[in-house]
C-alpha cells in the first residue's frame, strides 16, 4: 500500500438495482393498490453507504460486481455522477444485476422488499487484488460476498485499518466476517438471534464480550445501542417529518459511521452522526434519494 490515502472509505459487497414504490395501503392477496410515487436508483447495502459517503464529501469508492445487463450500466453511470470511484466495480459480461423492487407505506415508514439474485454468483477472494482495497482509511463491507468480504476485513485489520461491518440476516460463514470486523453493526433482531438471548441488553453485551470489541445494535425508530467495554450507550433516532420511506436508512447509517471514523469522530459523536443522516434519508423515497449533505446533518445534530 502506498504511502497517500486515496479514499477516505472503500466499500465492499452488494451492488442493486431499485424500483421503489408507495401505496397509502397495502393491498390484500388478489387486490390492486395505486402506487403514489415512483422511483428508480442503484441499491445494496455497501453500494448506497458508498453514495452516502459521496454525498457526505468523502472520498469513496466501491467494489463488487454488476452485469452488462441495463441495471449494471445505470449502476455505473450513478456511481460516476454521485462521485464514487468504479475502479473496483467489475462489469461481468452476460451476467444480471441483482435487481429489487421495494413498497413503502405512506405515513408509516414501513416497506416491503422484492428482490431478484445477480446471476455472477460470490465474489472469490481469489479474484480480488486485496492490496489496492486497503488504500484507504476505513473499510466498510456488507455480507453479500460473505467469504471475500471476511478475507478483505482481516487483511484490513492487519494494516491497522478500521473495518465497520453491515451485516442483515444470519447465513454460513458470518462468524468469520463478525470476527474480522472492528466495528460490527448489527440490526436488533440479527443480535436476539445469533446471541440466542431475548433482552437486547444482554444480546448486545454478550456479542460484545464474545467478540472482545464494541459492537453497535440498531433499532430503527428507537435508535442504536453501542456495548464497549462493559459500559452502553443509547442514541436515540433524530425526530423528522415526515417519515417518507425508511429504504436504505441502515445502509445509510453504515456509510455515515464509516465516514465519521475516517474523520476521527468519537463513539458517541460518530453515532449522533451516523443517526441525524439516517433520519434524512427517510425524508424521500427510495434509499438514496434523502441522503444528505454534511452540512444538514450537522445542522440537525445543533437543532437547527
Amino acid at each position: 500500500m502506498g504511502t497517500e490515502t486515496t479514499f477516505d472509505v472503500m466499500a465492499f459487497g452488494g451492488v442493486c438495482w431499485d424500483f421503489v414504490g408507495s401505496v397509502e395501503r397495502y393491498p390484500a392477496l388478489d387486490e390492486k393498490a395505486p402506487l403514489k410515487s415512483l422511483v428508480q436508483q442503484g441499491g445494496g447495502q455497501a453500494a448506497t453507504a458508498a453514495v452516502a459517503v459521496a454525498r457526505l464529501g468523502g472520498r469513496c469508492a466501491v467494489c463488487g460486481h454488476v452485469g452488462d445487463d441495463e441495471f449494471g450500466h445505470k449502476n455505473v453511470a450513478e456511481f460516476r455522477n454521485e462521485g464514487v470511484d468504479t475502479t473496483y466495480l467489475k462489469v461481468v459480461p452476460g451476467g444480471s444485476t441483482q435487481f429489487a423492487f421495494c413498497v413503502a407505506q405512506e405515513g408509516s415508514g414501513h416497506r416491503s422488499i422484492f428482490w431478484k439474485a445477480p446471476s455472477m454468483g460470490r465474489i472469490d477472494p481469489a479474484e480480488l487484488d486485496i492490496q489496492a482495497l486497503l488504500n484507504c482509511r476505513c473499510l466498510l463491507v456488507d455480507s453479500h460476498h460473505v467469504v471475500a468480504s471476511a478475507a478483505v476485513a482481516r487483511a484490513a485489520r492487519e494494516a491497522g485499518i478500521p473495518v465497520v461491518m453491515d451485516m442483515e440476516r444470519p447465513q454460513p460463514g458470518n462468524d468469520e466476517l463478525l470476527l474480522a470486523a472492528d466495528w460490527p453493526i448489527l440490526p436488533e433482531v440479527y443480535a436476539r438471534i445469533h446471541s440466542g438471548l431475548e433482552d437486547l441488553g444482554e444480546a448486545g453485551r454478550a456479542l460484545q464480550r464474545s467478540l472482545g470489541r464494541p459492537v453497535i445494535v440498531t433499532m430503527g425508530a428507537k435508535g442504536a445501542m453501542a456495548f464497549c467495554d462493559g459500559d452502553t450507550h443509547h442514541q436515540p433516532a433524530f425526530e423528522v417529518s415526515p417519515v417518507v420511506d425508511t429504504t436504505g436508512a441502515g445502509d445509510v447509517y453504515h456509510g455515515a459511521f464509516a465516514h465519521g471514523l475516517s474523520l476521527g469522530y468519537g463513539l458517541e459523536e460518530n453515532m449522533r452522526f451516523a443517526a441525524a443522516v439516517a433520519a434524512l434519508k427517510c425524508l424521500a423515497l427510495g434509499g438514496r434519494t434523502g441522503i444528505p449533505s454534511f452540512a444538514a446533518a450537522r445542522r440537525l445534530m445543533d437543532g437547527a
